[in-house]
């Protein structure tokens, strides 16, 4: 009796214990699932805040801390749902687009994109600034019409021509767009051997020179199309053979000119159809802008073409020298710069012509200086803009020739 007793309350008591158990693991659920409802609840919302919270956070223009002082952010992706005015930066290969376009990107912390859609993700989207070679066989016009404006960049071609086989060789002369894309992270890290310029100078040099002068023809002309060699109109069909990435031979291209007699004026149909004018609305200098007496004046120039267009804020006044400072002296910024390429190979000043090949660098500056200092020019400001960067790059080259001589 006593053990059936015993054995009785000690089923009781397990019984009682297994019903404990159960209580605390279906309340440990309940809580556990109230958890989980408030997350399904509250969580996307949480995460959108955060978004947006950091959205808001990378869209802040460069810090105007007062005073001059500022504090330089990294650009942003434009506002891909909103209306946006887009400008496009056009300039010879090596004529420091990059230097250029981080100053607009620092102005208005919105990132630049490119022809060859080489900046990463970039592909579709829309850009407040695009960089192009175009019509240089380096570039291709692939933005249709989202570019509303053209600024135009120049460099002394004694010197952009080096910094453009420089960058040919960064991306191992790629001809395609996966080789360039791969080698992008190369671009402004290196020189090659002077063996290389050399040999490079030697095939290239009077195509070279006579496309720079080609290039500032087009874009001054708001996209009249003339020959490269002759510099004489031609028809939509040899301009067509004359901005191919790999290039014919000149004397194919010449005879191919001078077999079309004189032909009527025509404006290549992105100018009309695309974007309207190509006619540029600012010019500015790679030396001028680089230089800390010029630097911050001359980008004054691109900003005043950019201020108050749809889409765009640009730091306050007062602190845009700062963040030209920011970029040119201490070196911020999220990409290489010309700087990047200093001890890593040979000086810039080792990459030199011949006293020949500078006479001919000379004739074609000469040649654009009288064209735009006369007629119809003397009344546009960016012709005379233009004559005036010419001048002094005439000048920088005498003083070398006759150091050659």
């Amino acid at each position: 009796m006593t053990l059936r007793f015993a054995t009785l309350v000690g089923k009781h008591e397990r019984r009682t214990l297994e019903r404990r158990i159960l209580a605390f693991a279906l309340g440990l659920c309940l809580i556990i699932l109230t958890i989980f409802q408030y997350l399904d609840t509250n969580l996307s919302k949480y995460l959108e805040d955060e978004q947006l919270k950091e959205a808001q956070i990378e869209r802040t223009l460069s810090l105007n801390l007062g005073n001059g002082q500022c504090e330089w952010t990294k650009p942003n992706d434009a506002p891909q749902d909103v209306p946006l005015f887009s400008t496009l930066l056009a300039a010879y290969p090596g004529s420091g687009k990059r230097t250029a376009f981080m100053q607009l990107e620092g102005l208005t912390e919105l990132r630049a994109g490119d022809d060859y859609n080489l900046t990463p993700d970039s592909v579709g989207k829309k850009f407040a600034f695009m960089k192009s070679n175009y019509p240089q066989h380096e570039g291709i016009w692939s933005f249709g019409d989202k570019m509303n404006q053209v600024i135009l960049l120049v460099r002394n071609p004694r010197w952009a021509l080096p910094s453009y086989q420089h960058l040919l060789h960064e991306i191992e002369y790629s001809i395609n767009w996966e080789t360039s894309y791969a080698r992008r992270q190369y671009v402004y890290t290196m020189r090659p051997p002077i063996e290389d310029w050399n040999v490079w100078r030697e095939i290239r040099f009077d195509a070279e020179i006579k496309k720079w002068g080609w290039f500032m023809d087009y874009w001054m002309e708001g996209g009249l199309c003339r020959d490269i060699f002759t510099n004489d109109l031609t028809t939509p069909e040899h301009f067509e053979r004359l901005i191919q990435p790999v290039m014919y031979a000149a004397a194919e291209l010449l005879a191919e000119q001078q077999a079309l007699g004189q032909v009527p004026p025509y404006v290549d149909g992105h100018c009309v159809h695309d974007m309207g004018s190509c006619t540029p609305v600012a010019i500015a200098s790679f030396e001028r802008i680089v230089d800390p007496m010029t630097g911050p004046a001359e980008v004054d120039r691109f900003v005043a073409a950019i201020e108050g267009k749809v889409g765009l804020s640009v730091i306050e006044e007062e602190a845009r020298e700062c963040v030209w400072r920011e970029l040119i002296i201490n070196g911020k910024g999220n990409t290489n710069t010309y700087r990047d390429r200093d001890g890593n190979g040979p000086a810039e000043d080792q990459y030199g012509f011949s006293l020949d090949q500078m006479n001919q660098i000379q004739a074609e500056l000469g040649r654009l200086r009288n064209k735009y200092s006369s007629g119809i020019w003397t009344n546009s400001t960016i012709a005379q803009s233009l004559v005036g960067y010419l001048d002094e790059y005439i000048a920088e080259n005498e003083e070398e020739i006759q150091a050659m001589s």
